[in-house]
């Protein structure tokens, strides 16, 4: 009453009616609850709102809820508005469009909803926006629900917006914007004690981790996740996530695990989903891998079944779909039938800005253009490749996905978890001892030494376990070679110390000669030892200063300090005669292997991409003459 006394007494009056509007309003609400007394609507409202709603039992939960409310009851015909927003299937263009009837029907009817019912609804509306491909708008949709949410101090909603902008920026590429949002929301679904959500923002910090390259860390993530799922029955959730590994594996070069995984899937959406699209998804996933084992026809079989359930008007997948069937097609010779399917994924991919979508149907556009000569459409695709990797280049630089990647070890977050709950067990000890004699104060005193003691073991514990994920979050695990995003971080300075002391600096680019043909006929254990040995060979002719990296599949740069042209031609060709006279047959009978190399030097380039495009557009041009060669870039080229 002290801060009142201040105050103008208009302002108190004010105050003081405000006061009492509140606690009409907290009795109108007690009335009307003790009114319409609902424990069990309650209890399985609470079940729901706690879990995820890709159970597929979801719909018929939310229609039993609908049901168990009293007529007049309005404060769970409000609560129940967002979930049952949610209960349509966003991803079949009637529900999508009964869905979007159905939220404008819910603002009409229901202008007195509370206004985080209003906010929860909002972003049930950005979701449904999301999977029509309308991406900016649902963006800015769930910033302004986020806006609303901080507003009222509304936890839990500051937690589904933040995931769900986290989940966009992973999915269009913008990886750091990504784990950024992503550590909002687990941080408060963790605080909130919501176990499911939990294990969730898990799964998307993982799933951007794939995305971002680093492909063993998602691993771990995908094993703990469906670990904890698993342990808690949760089967549907169990398939997401064996769903992602899938993604993994194909990431990982590991068809056969990833259409293994797929299969399973499918199997079960088929006996548990009545809805065709769920398992027409899958379908689509499954074709990817099928397609990398060589088994084209069977892959089309699956593309050509749910070609029609799969609508370009709401899905993703759509994209994807017409991508693999251009795939296919050109894997069973059929390149010109390949080619109406190229401009109907484009389509898809440009509207959802999908980068990584875009990226793969720019390397299938590449190969076909290729094979068929057209030489012109060819170049250009790869120059829209090499403009889709610096936006990606861009994404990876930001330190903070390293950062995040230590703080999010599942080991140590469970590590941490059970160091605060020693500390508070600690604690209540000591308030028991202090009412102790002096003989339990000296047994209180040793516990405290104890403890400190633990706690400085475990810090350096935690320090080399620190320093050892670093490593591996920096560091390709086939070759041990500088990872794509420590290369670029470290080129980065290097070449930023280049423009400061006006030295020298020049850049090799080296791909691997037909190197899928390697894995298709010799299989991938033949091809990783390929790719081990092409990269023990580049380590061995480099200098301490140098910098190499593997920057994809079978891609890798090498960064020069202070090395002229003419000294890095040298090299590069040294290191193709060094693959050339490599015994590779030891790995496979009649197995060859060559490289094709590209060199540029610094001539004014004021960034280290500029200098790259042209080492890839040397290298573009070896392969274009025959492969098995290196070409340096001439600026009058």
């Amino acid at each position: 009453m002290k801060h009142y006394l201040r105050l103008p007494a208009l302002l108190k009056g004010c105050l003081g009616l405000l006061s009492l509007l509140l606690s009409i309003t907290s009795l109108a609400n007690t009335m009307e609850a003790n009114e319409f007394s609902n424990p069990e609507f309650d209890a399985l409202f609470t079940i729901v709102d706690h879990g995820d709603i890709n159970d597929e039992r979801y719909p018929q939960t939310i229609e039993q809820l609908t049901q168990m409310i009293t007529k007049g009851d309005m404060v769970r015909t409000h609560k129940l508005l967002p979930k049952q927003c949610l209960a349509f299937n966003f991803f079949e263009p009637e529900q999508n469009e009964q869905a979007a009837s159905f939220i404008i029907n819910a603002y009409e009817n229901y202008p007195e909803m509370p206004h985080a019912i209003r906010i929860e609804l909002s972003l049930c509306e950005a979701t449904l926006l999301r999977y029509r491909g309308e991406i900016n708008n649902a963006n800015e949709l769930i910033k302004q629900a986020l806006a609303d949410a901080k507003q009222i101090e509304h936890l839990r909603l500051i937690a589904d917006a933040y995931s769900m902008l986290g989940q966009i920026a992973s999915y269009t590429g913008d990886f750091a914007i990504a784990l950024e949002n992503l550590l909002q929301s687990y941080e408060i679904y963790q605080g909130l004690n919501l176990p499911t959500l939990e294990h969730l923002g898990l799964l998307d910090l993982a799933i951007t981790y794939r995305r971002l390259g680093e492909t063993d860390t998602a691993l771990k993530y995908y094993q703990e996740v469906e670990r904890q799922f698993s342990s808690t029955g949760q089967t549907a959730l169990v398939m997401i996530v064996k769903n992602d590994m899938a993604y993994a594996y194909e990431d990982l070069q590991q068809y056969q695990k990833a259409a293994d995984n797929y299969l399973s899937i499918y199997n079960y959406y088929q006996k548990v989903h009545t809805d065709p699209t769920f398992v027409a998804r899958v379908a689509v996933d499954m074709s990817s891998a099928l397609i990398h084992l060589g088994q084209y026809q069977q892959a089309l079989n699956y593309l050509n079944q749910y070609e029609n359930i799969v609508s370009p008007a709401v899905d993703t997948h759509y994209s994807f779909l017409q991508l693999h069937q251009a795939q296919a097609k050109h894997g069973l010779g059929q390149t010109q039938a390949a080619l109406p399917h190229l401009e109907k994924a484009i389509a898809g991919f440009d509207k959802n800005n999908n980068k990584r979508g875009h990226e793969m149907l720019l390397k299938l556009q590449v190969e076909i253009y290729e094979s068929l000569e057209w030489w012109q459409q060819a170049y250009e695709a790869q120059l829209a490749l090499y403009d889709i990797h610096v936006l990606l280049d861009k994404a990876l630089k930001n330190q903070a996905s390293t950062e995040m990647r230590v703080r999010f070890d599942s080991q140590k977050l469970e590590a941490e978890n059970a160091e605060l709950v020693a500390f508070h067990q600690l604690k209540d000890e000591q308030l028991v001892i202090r009412q102790d004699n002096e003989r339990l104060q000296v047994l209180a005193l040793m516990l405290g030494v104890a403890s400190v003691l633990t706690l400085v073991l475990f810090s350096v514990f935690l320090n080399k376990k620190s320093k050892q994920l670093k490593y591996l979050a920096l560091t390709d695990l086939l070759t041990q070679l500088p990872n794509r995003l420590s290369f670029y971080r470290r080129a980065n300075s290097a070449f930023d110390k280049h423009i400061q002391d006006k030295t020298p600096l020049s850049i090799i680019s080296i791909d691997i000669d037909h190197f899928k043909k390697v894995n298709d006929n010799h299989g991938h254990v033949c091809g990783d030892r390929v790719l081990k040995a092409v990269a023990n060979i580049i380590r061995k002719h480099i200098k301490e200063d140098d910098i190499a990296g593997r920057v994809g599949g079978e891609e890798f740069i090498i960064l020069l300090p202070k090395a002229r042209s003419q000294a890095a031609v040298s090299l590069a060709q040294e290191m193709s005669a060094s693959v050339n006279l490599y015994q590779f047959s030891n790995f496979s009978d009649n197995l060859e292997v060559t490289i094709s190399g590209g060199v540029s030097t610094s001539h004014g380039e004021t960034t280290l991409s500029q200098l790259i495009k042209k080492a890839d557009l040397a290298l573009y041009r070896a392969k274009h003459q025959g492969r098995n060669q290196i070409v340096y870039f001439h600026d009058d080229d």
